[in-house]
């Protein structure tokens, strides 16, 4: 059989043998028996007028219960939203501490906002890897990151030669790669295709690497999870 492709971030739920995705669920949906899901207050979520976080806290503890839930997520900062940004800090951190407490793993929204993103992880001391998903960031960008417990997830951006990601693929080291869909109408197949271009990599030679930092991630051995 097949190494699984791993998406690591979708919205869109899809069924194959050979793919391990996960979903990432919005607030107030239920957790399905079936799949794998990420849940957490995604930083947009404040620019809601009808946003209560206090309700909002209690249905992502009580989700993230869940083993079906593997991730707290997406969370995160954005700067581009300066207006709620103060809050956006105060929201992260409680779901930084709820990823601890949990011990599960983070999928990060991080727009303009690397620096704080570091200084909040040596903060808390938070040991649980954060995946920085939709990454398109530069060489530099990434020589900033790499140690510090994250890792880099890329999705369609590789697919065009004018984006950062498409130029700094190669510096991100393959055992802290992830690849992901999003919200974007494609396959994992089609960004996996594009990734081993640019990495001048033979696909099984990624898809293997890729399902063992999975497989480590959760403590799942080398064997495909239920989903």
């Amino acid at each position: 059989m097949k190494t699984p492709l791993v998406d690591i971030h979708t919205h869109t739920a899809k069924t194959a043998d050979d793919l391990i995705q996960i979903v990432n669920l919005g607030l107030g949906q239920d957790v399905p028996e079936q799949g794998l899901y990420s849940y957490g207050v995604h930083p947009w979520a404040l620019d809601n007028a009808d946003f209560q976080l206090e309700e909002a806290f209690e249905v992502l503890e009580e989700r993230l219960q869940s083993p079906n839930v593997l991730a707290l997520g997406e969370a995160g900062l954005d700067k581009m939203h300066k207006e709620s940004y103060e809050q956006q800090i105060a929201v992260f951190e409680i779901q930084i501490d709820l990823s601890e407490t949990l011990q599960k793993p983070m999928i990060l929204h991080d727009v303009k906002s690397h620096n704080e993103i570091l200084a909040l992880r040596k903060k808390h001391k938070a040991k649980q890897p954060w995946i920085l998903h939709g990454f398109d960031g530069t060489e530099q960008d990434i020589r900033q990151l790499t140690g510090q417990g994250l890792y880099f997830s890329v999705g369609e951006s590789l697919m065009h030669s004018e984006r950062k990601i498409a130029k700094s693929l190669k510096s991100i080291p393959l055992e802290l790669l992830f690849l992901e869909t999003d919200m974007a109408e494609i396959g994992i197949e089609s960004v996996y295709d594009a990734a081993v271009k640019l990495l001048d990599l033979d696909i099984n030679t990624l898809r293997a690497q890729i399902f063992t930092t999975f497989a480590a991630l959760w403590n799942i051995g080398k064997t495909e999870p239920a989903c």
